[in-house]
């Protein structure tokens, strides 16, 4: 009978251990994502079909806790708008903007201009130009 018990106090254990290690936590960490504005964009200005042409992109996020998501592109003809989407998570994150920099890998299949729009404002862009010989 005191065998029967043990084992049911180690059952009725494991179990509540398990219930208590699955449940949400609020503590984690919120995770949001918003749209980064680029201040400047530096790189070659001519390439090769096929062919990668690293840029790099500096845009701004507003606190400490700003990083790189992705890169949000719009094409039309020869013309590509490109938007910096930032992933913002962590707390204690403070109000000062920052600057990050992130590599943008231009390729083309054809022979062309290339205008690429980085969005600078809701109406401004900081533009680069790449002739794909």
């Amino acid at each position: 009978m005191k065998n029967f018990r043990l084992q049911a106090a180690v059952i009725v254990l494991l179990v509540s251990t398990a219930f208590t290690s699955c449940s949400d936590d609020d503590n984690t960490p919120n995770l949001v994502t918003k749209t980064s504005l680029v201040t400047k964009v530096e790189g070659a200005v001519t390439g090769d079909i096929n062919v990668e042409v690293p840029l790099t992109v500096t845009f701004s996020v507003d606190n400490n806790c700003g990083s790189y998501n992705k890169f949000i592109e719009t094409a039309a003809a020869n013309t590509k708008t490109i938007e910096v989407e930032s992933k913002y998570e962590g707390a204690d994150c403070g109000t000062t903007p920052t600057s990050k920099t992130v590599v943008y890998k231009f390729k083309s299949t054809a022979v062309g201009t290339y205008n690429l729009k980085f969005k600078k404002t809701a109406t401004e862009f900081v533009t680069h130009t790449i002739v794909i010989d």
